[in-house]
């Protein structure tokens, strides 16, 4: 019998199975399947590898006296070394199995608690995303393990630039990326990288930010990190919306928003969809407008990302402002204030407050 055969039989099987997709597809190969074919759906699903090697070392932190979960991890590890020329992850296993069972249940809560913060982002908002990311990285500190550290610092940034505080921003995002820098970790030094670049972008040194894209561009390349690259696009979009290019600005955030949609990206894509929608509201086109925020707010409700949903009542507020409808502008803009009001952050609860006191004030 050919040996090609039992490859493509576990390949269909797996193809075949509705529930096997993302990283539960690389979990399932990395167990039980060849290690030729892993390596080619590692080079092709380079996004879902680090949640598929997270699950696989949570199982052997588990307590559980199966070696299966860990080979499985060497497994996954291996074939992204030869997909990407890569050892980042090999060396992070190899981390691992040297832990004692306490070092390794640490780091398993180390992140699970920086996951729970950025699930706390969307649904309660920074304050209690950032108490979750800074616990994740006391413990990650507690066993020296950098990766993490630089992981959870990154996040923690993500909080402060939420907040629209840029210097603190940029601070945690400087040391995350050195960091990660240090210990290889080219993924998360992409992805901070990426932020700093936003930025200076927010503080109008478009020539920088440009410089700190292309940079980050270059270190996403080397990890497949499509949906970062799709980030860099989108940021691209707004310096070109600045800079009056709306043409530019609308093929830049179509091509983030398509690949987005191809990877099922909902969060991102819902963010393209807005950046079009305001896009559109400038350039005179309302309803076109109107249809792109719907269905970013169908997104945004679909990941229960409660910030999104109240950034896009706020927009639809001001578009119906600006059109004369002031009864649906209040109602929109009351429902974007009532989420702000539980997630924060405050400076968009100012705003939203300002905005909705102008439009009654309109209306005598």
């Amino acid at each position: 019998m050919s040996a090609v055969l039992p490859v493509l039989s576990l390949l269909a099987a797996v193809a075949q199975t509705p529930a096997v997709d993302g990283p539960e597809r690389l979990r399932v190969l990395a167990r039980d399947g060849p290690q030729t074919a892993l390596i080619t759906e590692v080079r092709d699903r380079p996004d879902d590898v680090r949640d598929a090697l997270r699950q696989l070392l949570a199982l052997a932190g588990s307590g559980d006296t199966s070696p299966r979960s860990l080979i499985a991890a060497d497994h996954l590890a291996a074939a992204y070394a030869v997909a990407w020329r890569d050892s980042f992850l090999l060396r992070q296993v190899s981390r691992f199995r040297a832990w004692t069972p306490d070092g390794r249940r640490t780091k398993v809560a180390a992140d699970s608690l920086r996951l729970a913060g950025n699930k706390a982002l969307g649904q309660s908002g920074v304050a209690a995303a950032l108490r979750l990311w800074r616990e994740s990285v006391r413990s990650a500190a507690g066993i020296g393990d950098t990766a993490g550290i630089a992981a959870g610092l990154g996040n923690i940034g993500r909080g402060f630039y939420e907040l629209r505080e840029l210097d603190s921003a940029e601070a945690y995002w400087s040391r995350s990326a050195d960091l990660a820098e240090r210990v290889g970790d080219v993924r998360t030094a992409g992805n901070a990288v990426g932020n700093l670049a936003s930025v200076q972008k927010d503080r109008g040194d478009l020539r920088q930010a440009e410089s700190l894209y292309a940079r980050a561009g270059a270190i996403r390349l080397r990890s497949g990190d499509a949906r970062g690259l799709a980030a860099d696009e989108n940021n691209r979009g707004l310096i070109a919306q600045t800079l009056g290019d709306f043409a530019g600005a609308r093929r830049a955030f179509e091509a983030a928003l398509a690949a987005n949609r191809h990877a099922g990206r909902r969060g991102p894509a819902a963010l393209n969809l807005v950046n079009l929608a305001n896009l559109a509201a400038l350039s005179g086109e309302p309803e076109a407008a109107a249809g792109r925020y719907r269905e970013a707010l169908a997104l945004y409700r679909a990941e229960d990302d409660r910030p999104g949903a109240a950034e896009v009542w706020h927009d639809i507020g001001l578009l119906r402002s600006n059109r004369g409808d002031y009864a649906g502008a209040i109602g929109a803009l009351a429902a974007s204030l009532a989420i702000y009001e539980v997630t924060g952050p405050a400076p968009d609860i100012a705003a939203v407050r300002r905005d909705l006191a102008d439009v009654r004030a309109a209306t005598g």
